[in-house]
């Protein structure tokens, strides 16, 4: 019998411990979603926002950014979200580990918001360059050369309107 009272208390004790995780990860789950993190670049021209998901949720340009190539404001964008994502990645760690603490479910967290998001540090690698764009049609050949000169000298001109032109000019064939 003393079996049975002990299996039933391991059994409460499951359930309780269970009760607890379920509570910490509501409240993580909870803080998470209160998440977000702004980065702004060295010159404070461009800000970018992102959500606990890692999206962009608001970009700030500054008046300054209107004489700058749009080349560089793009590839400052995207430096400023991803040191955005980055951050983030490291505010979810930290609020995983108060939170939850080490356990295997934590560690997935983490692991999956290291996978999404990797360290600033290390360089992108390098895109390709993109391939020259293909021709849409095939290019027109030359014209071929004239083989005589035109006559501008002779002046064409309309022949004169027949007997018959004349006959039906003013009336319907039905008729």
């Amino acid at each position: 019998m003393s079996e049975l009272n002990n299996a039933a208390e391991d059994l409460a004790r499951w359930a309780q411990d269970l009760e607890r995780k379920a509570e910490r990860y509501q409240r993580l789950h909870a803080e998470v979603d209160k998440v977000s993190v702004t980065d702004t670049s060295a010159d404070g021209r461009i800000g970018v926002t992102v959500d606990a998901n890692g999206s962009t949720t608001a970009i700030t340009l500054a008046p300054a950014v209107r004489g700058m190539d749009p080349a560089a404001v793009a590839t400052e964008l995207m430096a400023c979200t991803r040191r955005a994502q980055s951050r983030l990645r490291d505010r979810v760690t930290g609020l995983v580990h108060e939170v939850v603490g080490t356990d295997e479910a934590g560690a997935t967290i983490i692991s999956q918001y290291c996978d999404r998001f990797p360290d600033t540090d290390q360089p992108a690698p390098p895109e390709p360059p993109p391939p020259p764009p293909a021709a849409a049609w095939a290019p027109v050949p030359p014209a071929p050369p004239a083989g005589r000169k035109p006559d501008r000298d002779r002046v064409v001109a309309p022949e004169e309107p027949s007997e018959e032109d004349l006959f039906y000019q003013r009336r319907s064939w039905l008729q």
